[in-house]
């Protein structure tokens, strides 16, 4: 591709990418919102304990009473509240305990900034109270430690190791920590003010999700730690009710997120969204019927507790029916969680109120929103204050609304601003492509834009400015016009299509539209294409359409004698491979017997090979030996040892040796990408669980095929004697498109996809199964772990970029055509998914959308 184009593709691209973290992925966190006290005298608990119980399932806590019986004798004896904490996804550990003090779900603007730390500054009820202690895992405990009266206590992380077999001990740690600290705080006669209001204590139980992702949340060793967790809160208890002997202790125990029957958790689930919710203690009812909350409910409920301001960006709802407060009181709490949104929906407004057509949140606007406030006070005054509070609960769910509504005002008219560019850009491609001549895209005649479009910048630069849009949206509604220029100065398109307009008229009756046809046609044609590749993205079984249609290219090729002896077996391969889109995605099962044969599989038929080619003798030794190798270092860490440092150290070899070996191999073509081949299969069979080996295994036979046919031109023998070492020059690369590059840019599309969605990996990323990684680690690292993960996502991918690598290598014309066109299908479909972008639901959905469009770009 001409370095003019790349550099110029390259910056509207990184432009296209950062856009969504302005239009979709900025932060929920409104700066500059008053805080509102509840009250400023007594609460109903001078302290409050938090249990969470991270991991935890619903089921697992209602179904086995047996092993918890101190939280479930809390429930049957009416000593407190209990039900259901509905978590919002992305069910993980940060965004829930996030939830859980703050109020709100994840800064979906952190998705590129970390998985442990939260980047954002948020305001949180650890942040409001007089002082803070907590216990537990440092991931957790680190988010909210940032302020001098928050104290916390952590093990090391090395001690988050899900392949251990005692992980309920970092519970026992947190139990004997806090128990420790109490008992000697409260044995010196210091001035450490325990006993004074507005005292949080969080206790942070990680050996549940711990258990859960090594040995699943149906083992012993999960159910064990149930009761570990049990007996500590039981324990945890009695101290503060000895210790302090003032019955001014409230009690909530919750967990962040639940876990699949795999072990994983981060989508939407019921087993990872449902977790269990008790609280007992000062304030909390005795008894009653269960309640459903939401986990952001959590946030006004421990700051009604503890009589302090409820965080600022909080978007919770007072569960008025868990307290047990006077009238009045639960007014005050009511009153405090609508002054608190009403803040964020005033400042979210003022910021929005400058937009040209403004509208009102049309449900919920702020004549409501002032009436609301006038009939709460009213009915205080008069002193109805339950009523009062009832009417905040009914309303409530619609002022959240309009916080919402607000955040993403500006989402429609900056989408349609970026896929202007998009449409723009594919157009400046497509011309490119087709020019009669050079062209030099970064010469001052191509970029500098005409009078007409400077001064239509200038007009959007104006409203821009009215508008009070941010700088970098300036860039977004600028962008479009900048495209056209160069398209303009390259084409004069403008002038040609002033004349042909003008010509219609006057020869409408004898003017031939034929020319239009064709054009329509192709563009049907690619609309269609497109379209069946988006749709792999919302449901994969799609991808085996695209290997139906797959069968059929042997028909696109010249009839030859080559293409006649290979089209049965391109068929055949095609048809094993349909049936593996229908399969469940891998991670929910674990088929080891897969991962162990197919190795051994490769390794037999390169030893079949070996006497019968001409190949280097001492390379296919060395191809076979890694292949039975690798089935055996398979067998042994799946069922006779746990990884340790020999066996780590023989998996992470594998992932260089898989990229330095090749280069080592015969110069011939065939045999430097079977060699390519089966050595990045190796570390990827070393990464499978289930049946992704297997259809990587038939996917490879596809893959040699496609770069048969494409050499349809030559015979067997002189196929496999072509030089990996040739490269003619490169000549001229424009004029009009042949079908045989569409036909390649196509299948170089349609390969990728199967790559991505053959076994479902394309998410592994956000929903994997940890057994996956086992080999490789077994200590918690999310760094180390999603580059596993990539390198586990991209081998596939880079299978087939060898494949056409040693296709267009011979034609290195076709290269930079081939790029244009593939260009060109992306980008249409990253326009698609531009549009199907999402900022709520899971890590799943979030980071699949984003991925989507990302990869794409």
């Amino acid at each position: 591709m001409s370095r003019h184009l790349i550099v110029l593709g390259i910056t509207i691209h990184l432009i296209l990418v950062y856009s969504i973290f302005d239009i979709y992925y900025t932060s929920p966190i409104v700066t500059n919102v008053k805080a509102h006290d509840i009250t400023k005298g007594e609460a109903p608990a001078k302290r409050l304990v938090v249990f969470s119980a991270d991991g935890l399932r619903l089921d697992s806590f209602t179904h086995n009473p047996e092993l918890s019986p101190f939280l479930h004798s809390i429930i049957r004896e009416r000593k407190g509240v209990s039900g259901i904490s509905v978590s919002h996804v992305p069910t993980e550990s940060r965004p829930g305990h996030v939830a859980i003090f703050a109020g709100f779900a994840e800064d979906v603007s952190a998705v590129a900034k970390g998985w442990k730390k939260n980047p954002v500054p948020f305001d949180s009820v650890l942040n409001r109270s007089a002082e803070a202690f907590l216990f537990g895992s440092p991931d957790i405990v680190s988010l909210f430690d940032d302020k001098p009266h928050v104290h916390s206590f952590s093990y090391a992380e090395s001690d988050e190791d899900f392949g251990s077999t005692n992980a309920y001990k970092l519970d026992e740690w947190v139990f004997e920590k806090i128990t420790s600290y109490l008992n000697t705080s409260s044995s010196i006669d210091t001035s450490s003010g325990l006993s004074d209001d507005r005292k949080v204590f969080f206790l942070h139980l990680l050996g549940l999700d711990t258990n859960g992702h090594g040995s699943k949340p149906h083992s012993e060793r999960y159910k064990h730690n149930i009761e570990v967790v049990d007996r500590g809160i039981s324990k945890i208890n009695s101290l503060f009710s000895h210790i302090f002997n003032d019955e001014r202790t409230a009690f909530v125990f919750t967990s962040d997120h639940g876990m699949t029957d795999w072990g994983s958790h981060g989508a939407g689930s019921d087993e990872e969204v449902l977790t269990p919710f008790v609280a007992w203690g000062a304030g909390i009812k005795n008894g009653g019927a269960r309640v459903n909350i939401a986990q952001v409910d959590l946030a006004p409920l421990m700051s009604s507790l503890i009589g302090v301001s409820i965080p600022v960006n909080s978007v919770g709802i007072l569960p008025t029916k868990v307290l047990s407060v006077s009238p009045k009181y639960l007014f005050q709490c009511s009153l405090a969680n609508f002054l608190q949104l009403k803040e964020q929906i005033f400042t979210l407004r003022s910021v929005k109120a400058n937009r040209f057509f403004f509208k009102d949140f049309p449900e919920f606007g702020d004549v409501s929103l002032q009436s609301l406030e006038k009939e709460m006070l009213k009915l205080g005054q008069s002193g109805r204050y339950a009523m009062a509070a009832s009417l905040f609960v009914d309303k409530a769910p619609l002022m959240k609304e309009a916080i919402y509504y607000y955040h993403r005002y500006d989402r429609g008219f900056l989408g349609a601003a970026i896929s202007t560019s998009f449409l723009l850009w594919i157009t400046l491609v497509w011309c490119f492509l087709t020019r009669s001549q050079d062209l030099n895209l970064l010469s001052k005649k191509v970029l500098v834009p005409n009078k007409y479009i400077i001064s239509a910048m200038g007009l959007t630069c104006g409203m821009c400015f009215l508008c009070g849009f941010p700088i970098s949206n300036y860039v977004y509604v600028i962008l479009p016009f900048l495209i056209l220029s160069v398209i303009e100065n390259m084409t004069g398109i403008t002038g040609k299509t002033v004349d042909f307009i003008k010509q219609v008229p006057a020869n409408y009756q004898t003017m031939s539209f034929d020319f239009l046809v064709r054009p329509f046609i192709a563009c049907l044609s690619l609309v269609f294409i497109v379209f069946i590749f988006v749709m792999v993205f919302m449901d994969r079984r799609l991808l085996s359409f695209i290997f139906l249609l797959l069968i059929f290219l042997p028909n696109l090729y010249t009839p030859n004698d080559v293409i006649k002896e290979w089209t049965k077996v391109w068929r055949c391969s095609c048809v094993s491979l349909m049936p593996f889109p229908f399969l469940a995605t891998v991670g929910k099962y674990e088929y080891p017997i897969l991962c162990i044969t197919t190795p051994a599989v490769i390794g037999f038929l390169l030893f079949k090979s070996m006497k019968s080619s001409q190949s280097n003798y001492r390379e296919s030794w060395y191809l076979v030996s890694a292949c039975f190798f690798t089935s055996l270092h398979i067998f042994l860490t799946t069922y006779l040892v746990k990884t340790n440092y020999l066996l780590g150290l023989f998996s992470w070899l594998t992932l260089p040796s898989s990229f330095i070996f090749p280069l080592f191999s015969d110069l011939t073509i065939t045999q430097r990408v079977i060699c390519y081949l089966v050595s990045l299969y190796l570390p990827y069979c070393m990464l499978s669980i289930a049946y992704e080996s297997t259809f990587t295994l038939l996917f490879m036979p596809l893959l040699l095929l496609f770069l048969r046919m494409e050499f349809q031109h030559m015979n067997d023998s002189e196929f496999l004697r072509i030089s990996a070492m040739n490269s003619p020059p490169m000549s001229k690369a424009h004029g009009r498109v042949h079908p045989n590059e569409m036909r390649r840019a196509v299948v170089c599309v349609a390969f990728v996809l199967a790559a991505l969605f053959g076994t479902g990996n394309f998410a592994s990323l956000n929903s994997f199964n940890p057994s996956s990684l086992t080999r490789f680690v077994t200590i918690f690292s999310p760094f180390i772990m999603a580059s596993l993960l990539i390198i586990k996502l991209i081998i596939p991918v880079l299978m087939v970029t060898l494949v056409f690598a040693s296709v267009l290598r011979f034609d290195r014309r076709l290269i930079q055509r081939l790029s244009c066109l593939v260009l060109i299908i992306t980008d249409l479909m990253a326009m698609c998914f531009f549009h199907q972008l999402k900022d709520s639901g899971s890590w799943l959905d979030i980071g699949m959308s984003i991925s989507q469009y990302i990869v794409f770009s």
